[in-house]
């Protein structure tokens, strides 16, 4: 039995990534194709639409595939830092636009690259000015079709220091709100990990899988986000579990 890095999928097709092989399976997990386009391939992405799905690798690359018929549309590299691009990416509710959060000029400099999904040309790329500030997940609520960000500011000596999730209205984020330290860090591996499917090789990497500190926060009830998650069962509890930067954001938006 193969053990997928992610492994996600839609009402038609689930879509399995191995790191060199990419798998489409019907929902009886029965191969359709496979493809050897990329390799470091954890990542993937279903269009809104559900007629393409985008493959994302750590060393900077993109492919981008269709369903039916099953084939590569297109690949190309979106940037030469190498190594360092296992951040998340969205779709825009409509299915028009592509949000990918990249690492441009070294490891330490975030951007967020737009792109249109007619054929994956370049729209635009912004939130790219601020050295000190750090794009760590992003996340499209469909319900109220917006996109929220969590990122971090360094202070001076570089060290990361405060955290916030915040909407993205435009090219600028907007209502922006003040979170812990242990909410960020609990919120980015879970968003990382609903990505790739909730699978026990992702699970087994993550740090939700080490016990973390407990959040100041003024909300009691979050503190049953940082238990410790290294059992099977509490892998399934988080499965079933729906934990929304949109949720976390609304969360100090009603305290205000």
């Amino acid at each position: 039995m193969r053990r997928y890095w992610s492994l996600v999928g839609n009402d038609k097709y689930n879509i399995g990534c191995t790191g060199q092989t990419v798998y489409l399976l019907d929902k009886d997990n029965t191969e359709i194709a496979k493809f050897k386009d990329l390799i470091y391939a954890y990542h993937c992405g279903i269009s809104p639409n559900g007629d393409i799905f985008v493959i994302k690798t750590t060393e900077g690359r993109l492919a981008v595939y269709s369903f039916s018929p099953p084939v590569l549309i297109r690949k190309f590299r979106y940037s030469k830092v190498d190594g360092s691009q296992d951040d998340n990416f969205c779709f825009s509710p409509d299915g028009k636009e592509f949000y990918n959060i990249e690492r441009q000029i070294d490891d330490c400099k975030t951007a967020l690259s737009i792109y249109d999904t007619s054929n994956f040309p370049l729209k635009k790329r912004i939130l790219d000015k601020d050295y000190s500030r750090v794009l760590t997940a992003i996340e499209c609520d469909v319900k109220t079709k917006t996109i929220f960000l969590l990122f971090f500011l360094r202070n001076e000596d570089g060290v990361a220091s405060k955290y916030y999730v915040s909407k993205l209205n435009g090219d600028e984020l907007d209502d922006v709100k003040n979170i812990s330290r242990q909410e960020h860090d609990f919120y980015r591996s879970y968003i990382n990990l609903k990505m790739m499917g909730f699978t026990d090789k992702a699970y087994q990497w993550s740090s939700l899988n080490v016990e973390l500190e407990k959040p100041k926060s003024p909300d009691q009830s979050l503190y049953e986000l940082f238990h410790n998650y290294k059992s099977r069962d509490e892998l399934e509890k988080l499965k079933s579990a729906d934990y929304s930067l949109y949720k976390l954001w609304q969360h100090y938006k009603s305290a205000d």
